[in-house]
């Protein structure tokens, strides 16, 4: 269930009454909340945990902190203008109202904004040349048109959420589902059970473990990093009841200019004279992907496949990375697969190095579906 807090003024009838069709008309599967004031949304903000938070309107100085009180609490940003951010709005009351308001907080609120519910052309025109955000939606107002019903407004705007909630989906996991991550990905690679450790296998047995997996969550973000036939191989072997989830079908967002990236494989090709040869290349790639932001878990899932099954000449490699200064990416590289993938040091083929920059690759790992 997705659980949504409105946060609007009451003085603005139409927004209010927007606001009234949109909990009228969602399902079971949301549980809305409407606050008109800072007070009541603080009061609701400290008793509950919501997956969004949908501002009506725009240039309520309140609207940054009632923000930012739900977003380190896990909410997600949408926010509908309903067209106060119109040229003729802005204008009014330009220099000592909106442009303050604007650098303060009204342009940055917008950005962070994992959605935009515009609700016509003029609208999309608008924010185009603004060019604050590039998620703008169109879901027209049944309040004001009746181009579209009170209840397909709702269900599109429920739609929206959904495909909000399904985008970057690793920020929303705890840790108990990015632990069973972990091993997933380790059964899938090594096809057995029994590289797994006791103390892992023992956590998995765990009914609270076994029965507060965020599946959903788990899942896209397999299909959306390209990692799905590991995982479900992992599932498998582990014995999991995860449920049949289509998530080839599910929309998602992605980052601005994000690039898909193609496999190791796809790109280096498999024609080498050694395993050696073959690792080289692939430390090449991989320091061009990461200065390119393209490194993904999908490389480091193929990586620790690829060092399971093939030996090398490791004396050797380590002179010739060396040589082409590509030993400090494969060191980091090691440590990264320690900390995602469960490669452990008896693979590696170079000592893992775990430093400031391995840090930020970490981050960058993490961040590579980020919005």
């Amino acid at each position: 269930m997705i659980r949504i807090l409105h946060y609007y003024r009451s003085d603005d009838p139409m927004i209010a009454q927007h606001v009234a069709a949109l909990q009228q008309g969602m399902g079971t599967e949301a549980e809305s909340h409407a606050a008109a004031t800072a007070d009541d949304a603080r009061t609701l903000l400290q008793g509950s945990r919501y997956d969004i938070i949908h501002l009506h309107g725009c240039w309520r100085n309140s609207s940054y902190s009632i923000t930012r009180q739900a977003m380190k609490k896990g909410a997600r940003l949408v926010i509908t203008p309903h067209g106060q951010l119109e040229p003729w709005v802005q204008n009014d009351g330009y220099w000592k109202e909106k442009l303050p308001k604007r650098i303060l907080y009204q342009r940055n609120q917008m950005r962070k904004a994992y959605a935009v519910i515009i609700q016509g052309k003029m609208e999309e025109e608008c924010m185009k040349r603004l060019s604050w955000n590039s998620r703008c939606i169109i879901i027209r107002n049944a309040i004001v048109t009746q181009s579209i019903t009170p209840k397909e407004m709702a269900k599109q705007t429920f739609a929206l959420y959904r495909k909000v909630t399904d985008s970057d989906t690793l920020s929303l996991m705890t840790q108990e589902t990015r632990t069973v991550l972990r091993l997933l990905m380790k059964a899938g690679i090594t096809g057995d059970i029994r590289w797994l450790s006791e103390q892992d296998i023992d956590y998995l047995k765990q009914p609270e473990v076994r029965g507060n997996i965020q599946w959903r969550e788990l899942l896209c973000y397999a299909h959306q990093e390209d990692i799905t036939d590991t995982i479900q191989r992992g599932v498998r072997i582990l014995q999991l009841d995860a449920p049949d989830i289509d998530v080839e079908d599910i929309p998602y967002f992605l980052p601005d200019n994000y690039q898909q990236t193609q496999s190791i494989g796809q790109t280096i090709g498999n024609q080498f004279a050694s395993e050696n040869d073959r690792l080289i290349a692939t430390f090449k790639l991989i320091k061009k992907l990461i200065a390119n932001g393209q490194f993904s878990i999908r490389h480091l899932v193929e990586l620790d496949r690829e060092l399971r099954q093939y030996g090398c000449d490791e004396d050797l490699l380590e002179e010739q990375l060396t040589e082409r200064q590509l030993l400090p990416t494969a060191r980091r590289t090691m440590q990264l697969m320690t900390m995602t993938t469960g490669l452990t040091e008896g693979f590696m083929p170079v000592v893992p190095l775990h430093d400031r920059t391995t840090k930020k690759l970490y981050q960058q790992i993490e961040n590579h579906l980020k919005i």
